[in-house]
């Protein structure tokens, strides 16, 4: 009798580092499963999770969050009819869409947590990366190995995953290497492009930057690199897997940051406090709907002094072990912060080390596959 899992994900995060973790692990453990990823609306998503995931291993089919919101009221199709057996899995999004899931197809329902919460009780199976038993940890930690140390330092630019953080960051960070290039002649820099970003994303970035009050510099965009219009020529690969390319980085909030961590590779977080945050409740809707910048910027602004910490590892660590820049008027912050690591190797070193041991332990991935097995077959005899 067949079986059927549905996952529940949102976000480019999520998706890459999540689903696309565990997906191969239940494929190998269980070849037998139908997986299908149903992906749900997300303030945070960058509109491509679709055309990744369905490039995943272990994953059959993938619903856009436009088809599955459309098939939760009867109106859409899928690609084979649902199993009499199944389970749903929470990975990522909010955790409502699960559950309308879990009412819909008359399955169990697990999901994966940081930690409890208020939605985590009305769920069948949870399971938390840091509390109870089993304690699954965090997944991201597979995602990455360390690397050994390079003969020339990398700066490695993650200008973001989604079109609007490109036009924020990416001729910033540019002009960032142009500078430290001047400063530091020692360094080389590497962009790593997200799966979830495309060429011509790259391109209208660098056409359109958004107006911060900062400069922004102009490239030409080639397969593998980029053509600064002073000659520097930066390469680029597509992010995912190995780090061991990289000696520091520089970054947007988000899970690459954890990704980072894990790699020991000591990264500065960029923020500014007329830069979008995204999000939800009210201030997330009223960020994406068309009114006057004057009306969403005093709410940036609270929201950024509501925060302790934006990178994943400070937050789990509670103290700042990777800067966080706000840059307002100047890029310097940034150059001189990479300058001093480039000048002092020893506080590199340290960083690292501290980086490395704060995400937690691998086998995460290995770990939530054989207890998704595990519940899956006790659930459904």
């Amino acid at each position: 009798m067949s079986f059927d899992l549905w996952i529940t994900s949102n976000s480019p995060g999520e998706v890459s580092s999540w689903v696309g973790g565990v997906t191969p692990k239940l494929a190998r453990l269980r070849p037998d499963w139908r997986v299908r990823l149903a992906l749900v609306p997300c303030p945070y998503a960058s509109g491509a999770e679709k055309r990744v995931a369905q490039s995943l291993e272990g994953v059959h089919e993938v619903l856009s969050p436009w088809e599955t919101t459309r098939w939760y009221f009867g109106l859409g199709k899928l690609g084979w009819p649902c199993a009499p057996r199944g389970l749903v899995l929470f990975l990522g999004g909010d955790p409502w869409h699960a559950l309308l899931l879990k009412k819909k197809l008359g399955y169990p329902l697990a999901g994966y947590f940081e930690r409890p919460t208020w939605w985590s009780r009305f769920f069948d199976f949870p399971v938390y990366a840091h509390e109870g038993e089993p304690r699954i940890g965090n997944l991201m930690v597979d995602r990455v190995s360390p690397g050994a140390p390079l003969q020339r330092p990398v700066l490695g630019l993650f200008p973001g995953s989604r079109p609007w953080q490109l036009r924020l960051t990416l001729g910033r960070y540019l002009l960032v290497a142009q500078e430290l290039r001047r400063r530091c002649p020692q360094l080389d820099f590497m962009l790593v492009q997200s799966p979830f970003v495309q060429d011509a994303d790259l391109r209208n970035a660098l056409a359109k930057p958004f107006n911060l009050g900062l400069p922004s510099a102009r490239a030409r965009v080639e397969p593998d690199r980029l053509v600064l219009e002073d000659g520097l020529e930066i390469p680029k690969r597509m992010g995912g897997g190995s780090m061991s390319d990289l000696s520091l980085a520089m970054t947007v909030p988000g899970t690459n940051t954890a990704e980072l961590a894990c790699a020991g590779i000591p990264f500065v977080v960029t923020l500014h406090p007329l830069a979008f945050l995204g999000g939800g409740g009210l201030a997330g809707i009223i960020e994406r709907l068309p009114l006057p910048s004057a009306w969403k910027i005093p709410l940036r602004r609270r929201k950024l002094r509501r925060l302790r910490f934006t990178a994943l590892p400070n937050q789990v660590a509670g103290e700042a072990i990777a800067p966080e820049v706000i840059v307002q008027s100047s890029l310097d912050p940034l150059t001189d912060q990479f300058q001093q690591w480039v000048e002092d190797p020893e506080e590199v070193a340290r960083i690292r080390l501290q980086l490395q041991g704060v995400m937690g332990l691998p086998g995460a991935t290995t770990r939530l596959a054989e207890w998704i097995v595990e519940i899956g077959d006790a659930a459904n005899r």
